[in-house]
């Protein structure tokens, strides 16, 4: 939980100028500021004089979220997946609270179809000390994965996080789901396609915290805390 539950890269002014089709002046300042704030942009040294195109830029964050998707499910059930042993009503309330208590304002509320949703601005859940662990371990992958001008930097200003939760009665209580999604508004203004996926670390640091809260939470309604599913429990 991708900033902070995302990776972030800035735009240096002169890293990106106008190509044939979609590409933008690094150089106007306007532009060039706002840039600057995105979380999920790209980072390089203004010393360097090359141009990189949008299609470039876009096709770099695809290739960074086709990996962290992969790592996303691949880890599903030992971070994202949890049952608890209490009925669909204690642990709906009990997950309601465990959002609020981490900060993320919730967005949608149905019980009917199970779902909660959170939003916040990054990097909450995660602290800014967790999320600059996230860069130091995340960094050097995505401008492996993604080319020399995508780098991560220390502060995800710009980015949201949303949350997702998704809940399903069960024989033996009630099983929860997490869904992690990043959006960043102006930067898709501008024809960019970030990752929709959070770096696989902050997904890892910010389920964990989530299941502790929510152990908190059901403890108070005396019922056991969160597990992992066993084999077969529940088909997804």
């Amino acid at each position: 939980m991708s900033s902070d539950l995302s990776p972030i890269l800035t735009v240096a002014r002169d890293i990106l100028r106008h190509a044939p089709g979609k590409a933008m002046h690094a150089n106007a300042n306007s532009r060039g500021s706002a840039l600057r704030r995105f979380a999920l942009a790209i980072a390089v040294a203004s010393s360097v004089g090359g141009c990189v195109s949008i299609e470039q830029v876009n096709s770099s964050f695809a290739r960074v979220d086709q990996v962290w998707q992969l790592e996303y499910q691949r880890t599903e059930d030992e971070f994202r997946y949890r049952v608890v042993e209490a009925d669909y009503e204690t642990t709906l309330r009990a997950v309601r609270q465990t959002y609020l208590d981490l900060g993320m304002p919730i967005q949608v509320q149905s019980g009917s179809r199970g779902l909660i949703v959170a939003e916040s601005a990054a990097p909450t859940p995660l602290t800014l000390e967790e999320w600059k662990e996230v860069v130091r371990i995340e960094g050097p992958r995505v401008k492996e994965i993604g080319g020399w001008y995508m780098v991560m930097r220390d502060d995800p200003k710009g980015y949201f996080v949303a949350v997702k939760a998704t809940l399903r009665p069960m024989p033996s209580g009630t099983f929860v789901l997490l869904d992690y999604e990043l959006d960043n508004r102006e930067i898709r203004a501008m024809g960019v396609r970030p990752s929709r996926h959070a770096p696989p670390h902050a997904v890892r640091l910010g389920s964990l915290k989530f299941w502790v809260q929510l152990e908190k939470r059901l403890s108070e309604v005396q019922a056991p805390a969160p597990r992992q599913r066993k084999p077969k429990e529940i088909d997804i």
